[in-house]
């Protein structure tokens, strides 16, 4: 396999994986397991003998510091974490997204209002990208969009890798404090968001415990939006990258949800999903995982995968298999707000290309800065003309 050369792809896990499906890697000072093919990330998000809980220890040979709390969803193993996500699966439900629907497009059309009438340049990302999601997670879980400032700065913070221990703590401790006069609020004078609906089912039994509660609300608020508003400024990227598929997507509009998946394939997000620790010995792409040893699957490998997909180091739109990606994850823990994720997207770059349909970039690529430090892969600024 030859190695990409654009800068959507995770040029070195791929490279990785032109040298086997699984190989071990240095974390820090520990050794562990990376999952690269396709095949093998897939089996490493669904075997239940590769446990996340196991990953929560002291003694867990790989851990992520800001995923390091045993009450949130995408910590537990079933059936705790089967009984968890049934509770808050309601935010996401077929329902819940159409129901939606209408908002995400005013919200949309009221910021390409502001834009067009300002008038070029304008930073996308500031403008657009960030003001959507952020929007949409406050309104569903009833927080106040004013306190949008604080909300992206412990954003940042807890999806960082470059800050300490204490300061990813002190971000947690700020975030909880802050949705526990959230609870408190709604409590007091209960409204139409899922907060409320959360607070019912919070300390009866069979329901979320209070640590539950506020830890899984955090989760829904930071996860919420922080993805979406990097994966939209990735995907217009590539397309900007990629003339000849913007301008087939422009002439071809239908063609956006499958544009959305193939985005979601092709412009890499993640560098590694959360970690998990083996339980017993798993055989895993001709080597075996032994108990207590730790794995990493690489989405942006597996999404790169010959096996699975053909040229994929080519952006095209129009490849039947493009949702097969791994970007959402794979079973058991398979994004829960994946459903509302491809809404904003597909909604978000509809509606971009309807109003700036010739958008190009505002300034030369090799202007263009990433934020550091951070587990995803986050323009700061996208400037554009028109």
């Amino acid at each position: 396999m030859t190695t990409p050369k654009s800068e959507d792809i995770d040029t070195e896990a791929v490279a990785l994986l032109a040298e086997a499906s699984v190989l071990r890697a240095k974390f820090g000072d520990t050794d562990v397991w990376l999952a690269l093919g396709h095949n093998e990330v897939r089996q490493v998000l669904s075997d239940q003998r590769l446990s996340r809980e196991a990953a929560m220890g002291p003694d867990a040979p790989v851990t992520v510091r800001s995923a390091y709390d045993p009450d949130i969803l995408t910590s537990q193993d079933p059936p705790r974490h089967r009984h968890t996500r049934k509770l808050m699966a309601k935010a996401f439900s077929p329902r819940i997204v159409a129901l939606l629907e209408p908002r995400i497009q005013d919200i949309v059309d009221d910021l390409l209002t502001g834009i067009l009438a300002d008038g070029p340049p304008v930073d996308l990302v500031q403008r657009y990208f960030a003001p959507l999601p952020i929007m949409v997670i406050c309104e569903l879980l009833g927080v106040p969009y004013a306190d949008r400032a604080a909300i992206r700065g412990w954003a940042e913070r807890l999806m960082s890798t470059a800050h300490t221990a204490e300061e990813i703590g002190e971000a947690v401790q700020q975030i909880r404090a802050y949705l526990g006069g959230l609870i408190e609020a709604k409590r007091a004078q209960p409204a139409q968001d899922l907060t409320t609906e959360l607070i019912a089912v919070t300390g009866e039994d069979g329901g979320l415990s209070e640590t539950e509660l506020v830890a899984n609300l955090q989760l829904l608020l930071i996860a919420g939006h922080e993805t979406t508003v990097n994966q939209l400024g990735n995907s217009v990227l590539a397309l900007l990258r990629n003339p000849g598929q913007f301008a087939l997507l422009r002439q071809r509009p239908e063609l956006m949800s499958q544009a959305v998946e193939e985005l979601l394939r092709y412009a890499r997000l993640n560098s590694a999903l959360l970690p998990r620790v083996a339980v017993e010995d798993v055989p895993l792409g001709g080597e075996v995982i032994e108990a207590g040893e730790g794995v990493l699957a690489l989405p942006g490998a597996g999404n790169q995968d010959s096996v699975m997909f053909t040229a994929p180091d080519k952006l095209d739109i129009t490849r039947p298999n493009a949702n097969q990606h791994v970007t959402f994850g794979h079973g058991t823990h398979y994004c829960l707000g994946a459903p509302l994720a491809r809404l904003e997207l597909t909604t978000a770059l509809t509606a971009l290309l309807t109003s700036l349909p010739d958008f190009s970039l505002a300034v030369a690529e090799s202007e263009l800065t990433w934020r550091e430090g951070t587990s995803i892969r986050a323009l700061r600024k996208l400037p554009v003309t028109w």
